[in-house]
């Protein structure tokens, strides 16, 4: 029996029993789940288990009520395995398709030392030591695999084989012998599985993107193709209801992630020039897709540094955001080996368009986490090659003298606006006048719209530190803090103020934040959040720039819309701009009505 089959016949138990809201919950949480949907998961969960330990409650105060030894269980309705299965989504939601790491890795641990033996009231359909397997993963793929092996151990799994949670053991021993470097085990593992009558149906279709994956490994591109287009043929043979919905599901989910896999094997073929680039391009996942689901944020980053080797998509500074805001995210949740990975993306395409700054911010951030890493051979590779690409980009020229180069950047027309050149201009002339509290509110701004305001905040906190009396740094360092989230940087903050003896002085606050002619509201958009996409840029203008003309659209080839708002991007000429390559808008309409970061006339 699998854990799917086990929410089958669990849900029609419940119903029998006049139970309709379990048996909705029962056979929705994974659902929710996979489609990483974690504020329905929480709810629902809480919801059912209240009525759960409700009805627990009163069948123990009935008058007659029925012998049994086992607790937290409603004889004839259910019993603790439904009770574990409930209240195991919301962790199991975090660590699947959010892809936490270590913040949810004491919770885990907690909930495998209260874990019941497999089968002491009745198989249980889930299990908490598998999710700790998959934190672990989320972590350090390939520096876990010790402490993986442990977990999966014939001793530690004793009891769990013939359980509905026994293919989630499975596959992730797969998933283990593919990050120890022996896909082709793994390979053989699940095609082992193939040959017996029972085999597909057990591993379902996990054990398809297991395949592909150890295929991928492979380089078996072609082979994880044809993998995957047997697994769609068969989701359209399921066919829809006869109301027009899904038959399965799981259908919508299923597809998703076929067709992230798909873009991101087809991206390589057509970067070997084995494929055409159109292929990978009609396939590619709207950028608003893989912002909602942390888990596939890696093959899309992944296929498009592919096309954009080929020319086929164009690689600007809002791309540039993206990935350095995903990168941050794995930071954040504690998935250091993910983070690396996109920042050391986010380098190599910042070098490809010659943005300096930003390419040396992500090699360092690539580098901080690499640290945390075991078994990081290859990406230290990774990481010295990004560094020579680095170290072989040109210098940083001033465009005007450091006393004058914000009215330099001020006075550019908003379709010359670059905020990436804009952040090296102003770090050019921070090395001459590092004190400059206009230089420094202006890095703190073009910092927020880059996404590195973490970076910005270095030389800011120097300048706070040497004066703390300087009440317009010190706002301009709070917004940055704000906007980051940084709750740690704004108690240190107030600590290092308190110890200057900082006197507030109504008289010397700035009346005009120095870019947008309006007093500084600090914005903090909660990047935590993965479904929330951080708000990019702050108001540039008090009056919107003069329109620019549309991007031509082109039915081919996919636009990467905005997340919040749904319009298409004003096109931004640049030398080598191929002119079929999809935009990459930034999340809030403000960034682009402004033309990014326009320097206004305060400070």
């Amino acid at each position: 029996m699998t854990m799917w089959t086990w929410v089958g016949e669990t849900g029609r138990q419940l119903r029998a029993a006049g139970q309709d809201e379990l048996a909705e919950a029962v056979a929705e949480l994974p659902v929710l789940s996979e489609a990483g949907d974690a504020v329905k998961v929480e709810a629902l969960a809480r919801s059912a288990m209240r009525t759960a330990r409700r009805l627990v409650a009163e069948a123990a105060k009935s008058d007659n009520p029925a012998p049994t030894a086992v607790p937290a269980s409603v004889p004839g309705v259910f019993g603790p395995p439904t009770l574990f299965f409930l209240a195991h989504w919301p962790l199991a939601v975090r660590v699947g398709a959010l892809a936490e790491g270590r913040r949810a890795l004491d919770q885990a641990k907690a909930v495998v030392e209260d874990e019941p033996a497999p089968n002491r009231y009745g198989p249980l359909p889930v299990s908490a030591l598998e999710t700790l397997v998959r934190c672990h993963a989320n972590i350090d793929a390939r520096g876990t695999t010790d402490q993986r092996r442990e977990l999966l151990s014939a001793r530690r799994l004793s009891g769990w084989e013939g359980t509905p949670a026994w293919p989630g053991f499975t596959l992730a021993r797969v998933h283990l012998l593919i990050d120890e470097g022996q896909a082709d085990r793994a390979e053989a593992e699940l095609r082992r599985y193939d040959h017996t009558a029972t085999g597909p149906a057990v591993l379902g279709a996990e054990g398809v993107f297991a395949l592909v994956r150890a295929l991928r490994h492979q380089d078996k591109h072609t082979d994880a193709l044809d993998a995957l287009d047997r697994m769609e043929a068969e989701l359209d043979l399921g066919g829809r209801g006869g109301d027009g919905s899904s038959a399965n599901p799981r259908r919508a989910a299923l597809l998703r992630m076929i067709r992230f896999e798909r873009a991101r094997l087809l991206s390589w073929l057509a970067r070997l020039g084995l494929c055409d680039a159109r292929q990978a391009i009609g396939l590619l996942p709207t950028v608003e897709e893989a912002e909602t689901y942390p888990k596939l944020r890696s093959a899309w980053v992944e296929a498009v540094e592919n096309l954009v080797c080929q020319g086929s998509v164009r690689n600007d500074w809002r791309l540039g955001v993206r990935v350095t805001t995903w990168s941050r995210y794995f930071e954040r949740v504690g998935a250091p080996r993910r983070g690396a990975e996109l920042a050391l993306s986010a380098s190599r395409l910042a070098s490809g368009r010659g943005a300096r700054w930003v390419a040396e911010c992500s090699a360092q951030r690539a580098e901080r986490l690499i640290r945390e890493l075991g078994g990081a051979e290859e990406i230290t590779g990774d990481l010295t090659e990004v560094r020579s690409m680095v170290r072989g980009m040109e210098a940083i020229l001033p465009l005007a003298p450091s006393g004058g180069i914000l009215e330099f950047l001020r006075a550019q027309k908003a379709e010359e606006v670059n905020p990436e050149q804009q952040a090296e201009q102003v770090n050019v002339a921070l090395m001459e006048r590092p004190h400059d509290s206009a230089l420094l509110s202006a890095l703190g701004q073009v910092g927020r719209t880059l996404m590195l305001s973490d970076v910005a905040t270095e030389p800011q906190w120097r300048h706070v530190r040497e004066q703390p009396g300087d009440q317009r740094a010190a706002l301009s360092l709070l917004e940055t803090l704000l906007h980051d989230n940084d709750t740690a940087g704004v108690r240190d903050l107030v600590r290092t103020l308190a110890a200057g003896a900082l006197v507030p002085d109504r008289g010397s606050l700035p009346e005009q934040s120095l870019v947008s002619g309006r007093r500084s509201v600090p914005d903090h958009p909660g990047v935590d959040d993965p479904r929330q996409v951080p708000d990019d840029a702050p108001v540039w203008e008090e009056h919107p720039a003069p329109s620019r003309p549309q991007a031509v659209e082109h039915p081919s080839v996919p636009e990467y819309p905005p997340v919040r708002e749904h319009r298409p991007a004003p096109a931004h000429p640049q030398v080598g701009d191929h002119p079929q390559v999809p935009d990459h808008p930034p999340a809030r309409e403000p960034q682009e009505a402004a033309g990014a970061v326009r320097f206004g006339v305060g400070g």
